[in-house]
């Protein structure tokens, strides 16, 4: 049954052809290692750069286009595959080139926002608030778009449809999103920036290993030492899975919790700033600080906060108030 599935899925009964074919495309090994090095930290970094002035200038299109270059699923794809055929030499190879991606696009985010970070204002551009409260919904996400990518991968005859699935696969913008936030020192909102790329990396680790090995990719190194190796790994990937749901599915209880709060804080707000020459550009809450943050924009005087607070007692459910002021003309330089 399960190879009439695999069969099925893929086709045509895998090969040893089809086999080489997918080790070529996924994993990073000699005689064209270096070359094959250079072109994925060229286009990461690239794709990073894009996807930090991206998501800086709140654009949409910006941070669709880097995700359609960025090249970091390979290794993941890589690590998957290693794991499904129980390649200790892949997997630990596929490992590091991936983390080495994951730091260098971290890096790029935070250092080409260190020369503007007092200028940015991240609780006021949405591209990058949106990636920052991970929700169980996008584990769901990211389980069906690792499914996909490596049935786009194992099949040379739907690989067109292989820049969809990059545009699906959230990677690089997290990681970029997470180096603009620590370079701002906005450490709790990285954290959770962080986790959702974990989430998207591990899903589609998962995922792709158990598709590739249901693809009968498995039975080309079916021996003691290979399906070790592929049992620890798949049991790793479950268990790290298992460790991210739990704040996952924290983080969506306060999600459905913090919406109806953060009408009430804006309305009140809004109230509060009625007739000054200040305006709410966003409300916020932080789950890492127990925090409810109000963003507001403009210039002049500053309505007493005591009466915000007078006005919001009991409504906070034991969180405590903080407004961040934004000048108007740092405002207009993010928007």
């Amino acid at each position: 049954m399960l190879k009439s599935v695999g069969t099925l899925l893929h086709g045509d009964p895998v090969d040893a052809s089809e086999v080489k074919r997918l080790r070529d495309l996924v994993l990073f090994e000699k005689p064209d290692l270096q070359k094959k090095l250079v072109k994925f930290f060229c286009l990461l970094i690239l794709s990073s750069g894009i996807a930090t002035y991206g998501l800086l200038g709140n654009s949409v299109a910006a941070v669709i286009g880097a995700m359609i270059i960025a090249p970091l699923m390979m290794p993941i794809m890589g690590l998957a595959f290693g794991i499904s055929i129980g390649d200790r030499y892949a997997i630990k190879n596929s490992l590091l080139i991936s983390l080495g991606g994951i730091l260098a696009a971290l890096a790029v985010g935070f250092f080409l926002t260190i020369p503007m970070s007092n200028l940015v204002y991240p609780q006021t551009i949405d591209q990058i608030m949106i990636r920052t409260s991970p929700k169980l919904l996008d584990l769901l996400a990211a389980v069906v778009t690792g499914l996909a990518g490596a049935f786009a991968m194992s099949r040379k005859d739907v690989s067109d449809t292989l820049p969809g699935v990059a545009i699906a696969i959230s990677l690089v913008p997290p990681l970029s999103n997470t180096g603009i936030l620590l370079a701002t020192s906005n450490f709790s909102l990285a954290m959770g920036s962080l986790l959702l790329f974990l989430t998207n990396y591990f899903a589609i680790l998962l995922t792709g290993a158990v598709l590739f090995g249901v693809m009968g990719f498995s039975k080309v190194s079916f021996n003691n030492q290979s399906f070790s190796a592929r049992r620890k790994g798949i049991f790793i990937a479950l268990i790290l899975i298992f460790l991210i749901t739990v704040p996952l599915a924290y983080t969506s209880y306060q999600t459905l919790m913090d919406n109806s709060l953060k009408e009430n804080v804006y309305e009140e707000s809004s109230n509060w700033l009625n007739d000054t020459g200040y305006a709410v550009t966003a409300v916020n809450t932080d789950i890492f600080n127990d925090t409810v943050v109000v963003a507001v924009v403009g210039d002049g005087t500053l309505p007493p906060i005591e009466e915000l607070d007078q006005s919001l007692k009991g409504k906070l459910h034991g969180k405590t108030l903080r407004v961040e002021v934004i000048n108007s003309k740092a405002y207009n330089l993010n928007n």
